[in-house]
This record gives C-alpha cells, structure tokens and sequence, in this order.
C-alpha cells in the first residue's frame, strides 16, 4: 500500500509538472514584460527611458511628477498599458534661458516624440515578451526532452537493472520534481500577480496649462511649483497646425506632382535652423507627393546642440520616415550628424550613389561655423580638407562617375562644381537667404549647365536663432527628374507669415524662377507645366 501510495504521489507531481510547464512561457512572457529593464531613445539629445508598465491606464513622466491620460490598450487581452518615461529633469526644461529657447518648437509640436515613446514601448513590449515566452519554451522543452531522454536509457538496460537505478535515483528524482513543480508554481503565481496589477488614475488637468502644449496634464510635486514660471511655456500656436491644412490643398492642387511610373520625386530644402514648423511641412510635403527621397541641403540647427536635434525626428515622423540625404552646412556639427546618421538618414559621404535610377554625388561641407558657440569664423571639420579640397575631390568624383545630381550647402562651392560640367542634370545647393532656383552656369569647356540654388526653408533672412512662427516667407522646392533621358521640373512651396501656401505648377528646370515670377503666374509662361489661368 505504502509502494502504491508513492507511486501514486510522483505519478500526481509528474502530471502537475507537465501542466504547469505548458503554462511556462506564457508565465514567462508576462514576467519578462512586467520586470524587463526599460529602454532607452534619445530626445533632443538626451536619452529617455521608457518602461511600459502592465494595468496602468495613463502615462507619466518623471516619476509622476507629469500624468497624462494617454496609454494603449491589448485588445485580445484586454489589458492596458500604460507608460513610465524618465529623464534628466535640468536637460528637459534647462535653466539657461537662451538653450530653453531651442526647445520652444518640441514643446508645441511634441507629435513626433510622442509616436517614437509609442513605437518604443510597442517594440519593448514585443521584444520582452518574445524573449519570456521564448525562455520559458526552452525550459519546457530542455525538461520534457530530459525526462524522454532519461526514459530512453532506461528502456536499454535490462529490467533488473532499470529497477535498480530507479530505487536509487528514487529520492533524487522526488526531490527534483519537488523542487521543479514549487518553482514553476512560484513562477506563476508571480505571473498572476503581475497580470493582476491594476494602477488605474484619473487625471486631473493643471488650469496652469491650458493653451499649452501640456494642456490635460496633471502636474504633481515640486513640477506644480516650478514650471508655470517657466519662460518656455507659453500659449501653444496653432499656425503650422494652419500652415499643413493649407499645404495640403496648396500641393493637392497641382496633381501632376504625384510621383508616378518611373520617375523621381524628391524634396529639396535647406536653412531650417530649429524652425520646426516648417520640418514638419517639408515632411508632409514628400508624403503628399510620394517623393522618392528627400535632399536636405544643411543647416538643420542653430548652434548644433544635440538638444536641437529633435528636428530630424520631425522630418522622420511627417514625411512617413522617407530616405534623407542630407548634405551638412556650416551650423550641422558632429553631433547633429550623429543623431542623423543614429535615424539612418545618409549622410554626404562624397561618393556617388543610386536611387531609384537616379544617380546623386552629396556633399558635405568641410567647414563648421563657430557661431553657435558664439565664436567668430568656422573651423574645418577634417584639418586636412579645406574648400579647395573639396571642391578639387568632388569635380574629380563628379568627372568620373557623371552623376544626374550633385548635392551640397554652399552656393559659392556649387557653382564652382557646376562649372566644371560634370553633371547630367543640376547642381542643387543652397546657403541663400532668397530663394534663387535654377541658373544657367557656363562651363570651362564652353557649354551651359543647371546651378539650381534653394532659400531658407526657415524663413531666415539674417544668421540668428528664430525657432517660432516665420516672419518672412519661406520656400522649398519639389523637383521630379526622368531618369532615362534627364528631363526634369521644378515646383516651389512658399509658406508665407499669415499661414497661406501657394505652390507652382510644375516648371520646366530650364526656366528661371525670376522669369517666372515675372510672367504673372498665368498661362504655361516659360516652358511651365500644367499651369492654369489665373493660378498663383
């Protein structure tokens, strides 16, 4: 009886074994997402961690010292999620009044960083819980292929001898089911509790913030004392909000615009200088038209501070994460490239390369001006590669490979490269406050090729911060080049201080912008195409 008994007992923790190693990995998963470190992105070039956390129905920033409502949802499972985001609270909102002006633009457009913290947290939610799941699946599997294992040798050794081994393993062998069904009893129970961990909020909105950015946010501790003092919250502008609905129909307007067959689309824009806004209308701009790529001529920021940087992220998130090629300026330091190449846009290298059956040569700048640092002058980003380097290396570069485009900042360098010849299509360059678009260069060898010069895309018309609302015009271009035989257009995008947009129809590259104007923006002036009478 007693034997039985025994038998019966290891019998009982075998098949509870079993049961509760089928529930392993999704104990595993649970456990992994509950308890899994947080990860980390960089925001205006600091990095953040954020901590999806399992029943919290709300997101909070700084150990809860900012609620906000928004969290997600697991549909099939019915749970939420809510998100812990954590950062350096003096590099968030700085003291130094000058270095919190260079944020102004992420508090009133904080979309972009919302939808990476989203897309982050999504990504660590899958990734923590496939690594749970898996872990507990090994195990599963190790056990069950052990005790199979074990049974298998044991079915090779005559009947005395099996029974031999099994009365002396006997203790063992309870001992370690013993031990395996309390740990993985011990497992689930912590799966459950962390499952069952429900943190539901309601927040209650700060009045102090309303017209803000921060408008339905819960302020909490010493927060509640110390931003409504703060100079970089201010009532939240709703002009690029204004601005992107017109663009929409501006751009909407001239259909023949929209990238179709075999051609290539691609924005052209340059001199943002921290102004956000108009980021975030370039990137809408190349998604309206289904642009193959984006050419940004330099000087993304001010001062190059990696604070600035939340910029490209802009671009990313509006423009639906196109490819960036991105020739640096003057202000565009090290670190700002580093952010660039750390969102996988590219960065000028100096080598010809391909797209879509273009080919394109981008440049960068050897120079960095100091001014961001409030210095005087510039200095060389590689001491060996001056300007006369630069332009010696790209011409021999451009004379080799004959590329459709060449790409740079500077509009003094671009024409020296567009004298040479050496392209197939345009030179596209920038550094003018006015935008020029194309001009007639001719080359050493006699003949005539296209110098296509851009303006500032931040409305700039001197070298000072300006990160809010334009106060002068600002311009880009949409370019659509065939690759098989070089025929290329322009159109120009101009956002002007009261919110209007006005784009071209397409005009032939051939055609300066200035001849343009002139023709009073009616007809098909000048080689234009799909104008309309009477279209501005």
């Amino acid at each position: 009886m007693s034997a039985d008994r025994t038998q019966h007992g290891m019998r009982t923790l075998r098949i509870a074994a079993g049961l509760l190693l089928a529930t392993l990995p999704i104990a595993g998963a649970i456990l992994a997402m509950a308890y899994a470190p947080p990860s980390h992105i960089e925001i205006a070039g600091q990095q953040v961690s954020v901590k999806p956390v399992l029943g919290q129905d709300t997101s909070r920033l700084l150990g809860g010292a900012l609620v906000r409502p928004e969290h997600g949802h697991l549909g099939v499972l019915d749970k939420e999620v809510g998100v812990d985001v954590n950062a350096d609270w003096n590099r968030l909102i700085p003291s130094d009044r000058r270095t919190r002006a260079y944020l102004v633009a992420l508090w009133d457009d904080p979309t972009p960083q919302i939808a990476r913290i989203q897309a982050t947290a999504r990504t660590h939610l899958v990734m923590w819980s496939a690594v749970g799941f898996t872990v507990g699946l090994v195990v599963s599997l190790a056990t069950l292929l052990g005790a199979w294992q074990r049974r298998r040798r044991l079915t090779s050794y005559s009947p005395e001898h099996a029974e031999l081994v099994r009365r002396h393993n006997k203790v063992l062998r309870r001992s370690l089911v013993t031990v395996g069904v309390a740990g993985l009893v011990a497992v689930d129970l912590a799966a459950v509790q962390a499952w069952q961990h429900e943190d539901h909020h309601g927040v209650v909105s700060s009045p102090v913030f309303a017209g803000t950015a921060l408008e339905g946010t819960e302020v909490n501790g010493l927060a509640a004392e110390v931003l409504p003092f703060l100079s970089i919250l201010r009532p939240r502008s709703s002009f690029y909000d204004t601005v992107a609905d017109n663009l929409e129909r501006s751009v909407g307007d001239v259909p023949s615009l929209r990238r179709t067959g075999d051609e290539v689309v691609l924005v052209l824009a340059e001199d943002f200088e921290d102004v956000n806004g108009m980021a975030r209308q370039v990137g809408l701009a190349a998604d309206l038209v289904d642009a193959s790529f984006l050419a940004l001529t330099g000087d993304l920021t001010f001062a190059g501070l990696p604070l600035e940087t939340y910029i490209i992220d802009t671009v990313d998130y509006y423009s639906g994460s196109r490819p960036v090629y991105f020739t640096p300026g003057l202000h565009d330091t090290p670190a700002v490239l580093a952010a660039a190449e750390g969102r996988d846009w590219h960065v000028a290298d100096g080598e010809t390369t391909e797209i879509d059956g273009l080919t394109l040569l981008p440049l960068a700048d050897p120079r960095i001006s100091t001014v961001g640092s409030f210095g005087v002058g510039s200095i060389l980003r590689d001491p060996a590669i001056d300007t006369e380097r630069m332009v010696t290396d790209s011409i021999d570069e451009a004379c080799a490979e004959r590329p459709d485009l060449i790409v740079l900042h500077d509009n003094a360098l671009g024409n020296r490269i567009a004298q040479a010849g050496c392209h197939q299509v345009a030179v596209l360059d920038g550094r003018s406050f006015e935008f020029v678009g194309p001009q007639t260069v001719t080359t050493s060898a006699g003949t005539e090729a296209i110098e296509f010069t851009g303006g500032s895309t931040g409305g700039h018309t001197s070298t000072r911060p300006d990160p809010g609302r334009i106060t002068h015009p600002a311009r880009f271009a949409i370019l659509t080049v065939h690759p098989d035989d070089g025929d290329a257009t322009y159109a120009v995008v101009t956002v002007s201080p009261d919110a209007s947009v006005t784009t071209t129809p397409e005009i032939d590259l051939s055609v300066p912008y200035e001849r343009y104007q002139a023709s009073g923006f009616t007809g098909l002036p000048f080689g234009a195409v799909g104008a309309r009478p009477g279209r501005p």
